[in-house]
């Protein structure tokens, strides 16, 4: 069984999300509402017993492999003991099951806050390491098949942009060329001096250096790309190659050796691999998204084929994201059975795991749009990578992608270009993210970075009704002035820092008809996430309102 968890702020979001999967249905609980409007309020009611407390929204997804099927009563009996477990025995909780993907799983939707005197919080201390006790613990008290977690396969599967470069290109990424080559270098158990040796004819310099534990490290180098063993696979870290391919290493009589063949074999793969390295791929290759659609606004602000987001009209598209709410944070589970590369469901799912969780932070954390933000994935315009950040494209006006944008940690963005793209000659020819609504353009709104950009999106009353080009740009180099220069209106919607407001000045110098709008330093995006904290204290105050106990009689 796997087991992930998450806290969050919005109950309302978090339940309107898992009711919103079709054959969705509540199997237990210990409260009255059978809503998400009516849990809500129940949740708030907890809420209220500790106001300090950030993110009192507790949501845990328990699942099991494929073709394990679980009773609702079981499921009911190992979710009470999962909450017990992890200090949930006097707190409001829900739950859910869902029949949305082959694998049987539930979801628990939790208040962090007990019902006590003090409104104690639960301590989110450690979380991982005691879910992850527990469930091996309730696999074996109810008989579940045990799941091999991610960071224990034997080889990693290839992420989704990888998996989109090989169907795009069929191009194979540089991590599988590594797991090839060093698979074919291990076949027959060699010594370590042969296995570097071989890897060296193919190319691939070997590094091995001790780690801060003191034991042994290798990583491996192809090109102008390395991986570490880990990141290929427990099969390729140096322990790895011992116990799963029979590598021969004496510590005793091989380790002086090693530098010298790290300095023979570095000598030789730089020789070897400058033809077959595949220098344009990224280190962790997931910031490929391009899925091959040039649909954009290529020289003509009305061209036939230009890509429109109102195209993708239906109830759950981007056309009704104001009208759904914002903040439906999401989890789904990890790779829920034994690794099998030929098995495309274990294959499928452990390309999804760290785009869920930049997901769930997009719309958890970012109060961004779940219908935009599905959208864009779809259509390869936001990703994730091995480090689970969260990665846009970047495009020209004329759609031919030329990098990405990657949200850092800290909340700042870094840009890659794509190796091998065409140098940029003009204006027209940067790279760029942004979003046309429909044809005829007749209005651009330029933000500061892709959130805020998508930030704009959620807050723009004319979003549905407008033409619209929506992009940022973080210098006027990047600015497409001879595209913008018609736009009979275009908002300069820039952050209201130093930096912001200094690349405005420059915009509205080269573009006289734009008009400065000033979201402040925090931006759109804390506009957005002060409107969805205040939807939400509404409806705690509709709920605590005199009006709650109308119709109730008491004697």
């Amino acid at each position: 069984m796997i087991g992930k968890q998450i806290t969050g702020k919005s109950f309302t979001g978090l339940l309107n999300y898992l009711f919103s999967k079709q054959g969705a249905s509540p199997i237990g609980g210990n409260m009255v509402g059978e809503t998400p409007h009516e849990l809500a309020a129940e949740f708030l009611f907890s809420k209220q017993l500790n106001p300090r407390v950030e993110k009192p929204v507790y949501h845990a997804v328990l699942s099991v492999p494929s073709g394990e099927y679980i009773p609702d009563a079981k499921w009911r009996a190992i979710a009470l003991d999962y909450l017990e477990g992890m200090g949930f025995d006097k707190n409001l909780f829900a739950i859910i099951r869902h029949t949305d993907r082959d694998h049987d799983h539930i979801h628990i939707a939790a208040s962090r806050i007990k019902l006590d005197e003090k409104g104690t919080c639960v301590s989110d201390s450690w979380n991982y390491l005691r879910s992850e006790k527990l469930i091996q613990e309730l696999e074996e008290k109810y008989n579940l098949t045990p799941a091999e977690r991610s960071f224990d396969k034997e080889r990693r599967s290839p992420t989704t942009g990888e998996r989109r470069r090989l169907a795009r290109t069929g191009e194979i990424s540089t991590r599988e060329q590594l797991q090839t080559a060093i698979d074919l270098a291990t076949v027959d158990s060699p010594a370590i001096a042969v296995f570097i040796d071989r890897l060296s004819e193919q190319g691939i310099s070997v590094k091995i250096k001790p780690t801060p534990t003191g034991e042994l490290g290798i990583s491996y180098k192809l090109g102008e790309i390395a991986f570490s063993g880990t990141h290929l696979g427990k099969a390729y870290t140096f322990k790895g190659l011992q116990k799963y391919r029979g590598l021969n290493y004496f510590h005793d009589t091989n380790s002086e050796f090693i530098p010298q063949l790290q300095s023979q074999n570095y000598n030789k793969s730089e020789c070897n691999g400058s033809a077959d390295s595949d220098t344009g791929e990224d280190t962790n290759e997931t910031n490929d998204n391009n899925n091959g659609e040039n649909t954009s606004p290529v020289n003509c602000k009305s061209d036939p084929d230009i890509y429109v987001i109102e195209e993708e009209k239906s109830p759950t598209s981007i056309s009704n994201v104001k009208k759904r709410d914002k903040d439906s944070p999401t989890v789904e589970p990890e790779d829920v059975s034994k690794h099998d590369p030929s098995n495309p469901e274990t294959h499928e799912l452990d390309l999804i795991h760290h785009w869920e969780s930049v997901r769930e932070n997009l719309i958890e954390n970012r109060y961004l749009p779940p219908e935009l933000i599905d959208l864009l994935y779809n259509k390869g315009w936001i990703d994730a990578d091995d480090h689970t950040r969260a990665v846009f494209a970047l495009r020209t006006l004329a759609g031919e992608r030329t990098g990405t944008c990657t949200l850092e940690s800290n909340g700042k963005f870094s840009i890659d270009s794509d190796t091998g793209a065409l140098p940029q000659q003009d204006d027209s020819e940067q790279g760029l993210f942004w979003i046309a609504t429909q044809n005829d353009l007749e209005r651009a709104v330029i933000a500061s970075d892709p959130v805020e950009t998508l930030s704009v999106i959620a807050l723009d009353p004319d979003f549905d009704n407008r033409p619209t080009l929506y992009l940022s740009i973080d210098a006027i180099s990047s600015l497409p002035k001879d595209f913008l220069e018609d736009f009979p209106t275009i908002v300069v919607g820039l952050k209201g820092d130093k930096f912001g407001e200094k690349l405005a000045k420059e915009i509205i110098k080269a573009l006289p008809q734009a008009k400065r709008i000033n979201p402040g330093v925090a931006g759109w995006n804390q506009i957005l996430a002060s409107q969805e904290r205040d939807a939400e204290n509404d409806l705690d105050k509709l709920y605590f309102s005199s009006d709650r106990n109308a119709g109730l009689s008491l004697d």
